[in-house]
């Protein structure tokens, strides 16, 4: 994935690769080493949340890895 400033993620929308809105990006997590992206935070607001790790406060924990493209929005498969 290129780099990317965070604050570029914020509130944009998440969708899974079959076309499903799974929310906005709320946060992120990053692995304190490295430094790379560990998980995306996100506010739910759709289909397929059921997939993933919640927080306490309720966001979806997706990990980084399923993150498939970034554009407009945030493609992640399921």
């Amino acid at each position: 994935m290129p780099e990317i400033l965070a604050s570029a993620l914020h509130e944009r929308p998440v969708l899974s690769t079959d076309g499903r809105e799974l929310g906005t990006v709320y946060n992120l997590t990053m692995e304190r080493r490295t430094g790379k992206l560990d998980t995306l935070l996100v506010d739910p607001n759709g289909d397929g949340v059921e997939r993933f790790d919640t927080t306490d406060d309720g966001y979806l924990r997706i990990p980084a890895e399923m993150i498939e493209s970034l554009d407009d929005q945030l493609m992640v498969s399921l």
